[in-house]
């Protein structure tokens, strides 16, 4: 199924996301849940991550990250809601 600036997948996940990393054009952004974010972390296919931290504790959540996985701060935004968001790029901290 596509739409304009939509396209839903239902292929192994590595190989849909490497064809459409190879294509010209926009960057790509992914919406889903713990398990999706993880199979792309897992599979190195995640060039950016966004976290955006909520001022509200929930107790516990989901893992994304099955091992411990170095990332680099590339930009911290807050924003008048209480909500900040961590920009991070995989790899060592320099």
């Amino acid at each position: 199924m596509e739409g304009k600036n939509v396209r839903v997948e239902s292929r192994d996940l590595a190989e849909a996301v490497n064809e459409l990393k190879s294509q010209d054009g926009e960057d790509l952004l992914v919406y889903g849940g713990a398990s999706l974010v993880a199979s792309l972390i897992e599979a190195g296919l995640i060039d950016e991550l966004h976290f955006f931290i909520n001022p509200v504790a929930i107790g516990e959540g989901m893992r994304v990250f099955e091992a411990r996985t170095p990332l680099r701060l590339t930009a911290a935004t807050e924003y008048p809601s209480g909500i900040v968001v961590h920009s991070y790029t995989p790899g060592s901290r320099a």
